[in-house]
């Protein structure tokens, strides 16, 4: 009988452990999912092959973002846009979420640059 007695305070730890981490585990998916955060600028730099661009705020400021064939692109007028249709210093406000240390791009807003492509 003392066998079954410490067998089931040893099951009930085990089940008050497992209920008290389980808040815990779900605050850590949270804040594994980013907050879209998003800037607008000037189209600084378009690397197609590595899938990546820098944004030139009006402050100056230099944000490098990621991006892949899942993100939306939006050509401030009318008909489909893809990430080679913009030229440098066209005007873009771009959405984003950073994971990782690393910025990636979730959407992008641009007006072609007057004169340019």
């Amino acid at each position: 009988m003392t066998n079954q007695k410490t067998f089931s305070y040893t099951v009930g730890a085990v089940l008050l452990a497992a209920f008290l981490a389980a808040p815990a585990v779900a605050q850590e998916k949270k804040a594994e999912k980013a907050k879209a955060q998003k800037i607008t600028g000037d189209i600084g730099l378009l690397d197609t092959e590595k899938n990546y661009m820098i944004v030139v705020t009006k402050e100056g400021k230099l944000v490098t973002i990621d991006y892949n064939a899942k993100t939306k692109v939006t050509a401030m007028m009318p008909g489909k846009a893809k990430m080679s249709d913009i030229g440098l210093g066209s005007a873009a406000s771009v959405q984003y979420t950073e994971k990782g240390g690393k910025n990636y791009l979730t959407s992008i807003e641009y007006i072609a640059k007057k004169g340019g492509e």
